[in-house]
Order: C-alpha cells, then structure tokens, then sequence
C-alpha cells in the first residue's frame, strides 16, 4: 500500500488530470458512439470501454510530455501527438466492440477528432491552474517571512523562481 500511496502522490497532478478529462473523454465517446451506431448498447459499451484505454494511455502520453521542454505551440504539438495515440486506441477498441472495419475505422476518425478539440481546452485550462499554483507557490515562497507552508517550501522553493 505504500508503493501506492507514493505513486498516487507523485503524480497527483496528472492523475487529476487523466481524471477530468476522462469525464469529459466518456461523454463525447458515448454521443459519437450513438451517432454513428445508432445503438444504445454499442455505445454504452465503447463509451466506457474506449476512454477506460484511453486513460491509461492519456496518463502515460501527459508524464511522458512532463518531460520535454517545448515552449512554443506546446498545447498544440502536444493535442497533435496525442491526436495520433487516440487514433490507434480508439480504432483497436471500436473493432474489438463492433467486428465491423468500416464502423471502426468511421469511429477512429470522427471521436478523436471531436475529442481533440475538448483535449485541447482542457489542456489550456490546465495550464493556467498549473501556472497559477506555480505562482503562488513562488510568491510564499519568497516571502520575508519565510516559507508559509511548512513541508511544501522544502519541496518546491528551490525548483521555483520567486516571480
């Protein structure tokens, strides 16, 4: 359990994160889902299934991004590369559920597409919580009086700019 426990901890963010957008992730599986299949069960099924692979691909895609350094277009090179990732995820799911390559290869295009654009406002959103907390963060910080969140200071004042 501690094993666990650490890694919950170490990647609080982006477990977060995987999070949110897996609510966001089964929504719009389900209603592509239905569009396309015009079956309930079909897309019940691919709509919990699909973002359930997802997710763990999304948690691997965002820690493998946590280590590269591009600034510029960031969200938008990162939305790119994971656009391709949910490709191939979304078209091995919509066969394994369907058994029907044309129904698949429809779902592999049409849902990923209409996801990226919620991947990439929700990126965005990300980030600006990310760079809020990075501030305040640096301002206590900084402070005169020295670190106002005892434990955190230690942690994170010598990895953070005062700015």
């Amino acid at each position: 359990m501690t094993n666990l426990a650490y890694l919950v901890k170490r990647n609080k963010t982006t477990l977060l994160k995987t999070a949110s957008y897996y609510v966001i992730h089964v929504v719009v599986a389900a209603i592509v889902a239905y569009a396309v299949t015009r079956s309930l069960v079909a897309a019940i099924t691919l709509s919990l299934l699909e973002p359930t692979t997802q997710a763990v691909a999304y948690f691997l895609h965002d820690k493998t991004w946590a280590n590269i350094r591009l600034q510029r277009m960031r969200t938008l090179v990162k939305t790119a590369s994971y656009y391709a990732v949910h490709l191939v995820v979304a078209a091995a799911v919509a066969y394994t559920v369907t058994g029907d390559l044309i129904t698949a290869l429809t779902l592999s295009l049409l849902e990923p597409t209409v996801q990226m654009f919620f991947f990439y406002f929700h990126e965005k959103l990300w980030d600006i919580k990310i760079q809020k907390q990075a501030r305040e963060i640096a301002i206590v910080c900084s402070s005169v009086t020295g670190c106002l969140i005892p434990g955190d200071c230690k942690s994170h004042c010598s990895t953070s700019p005062a700015s």
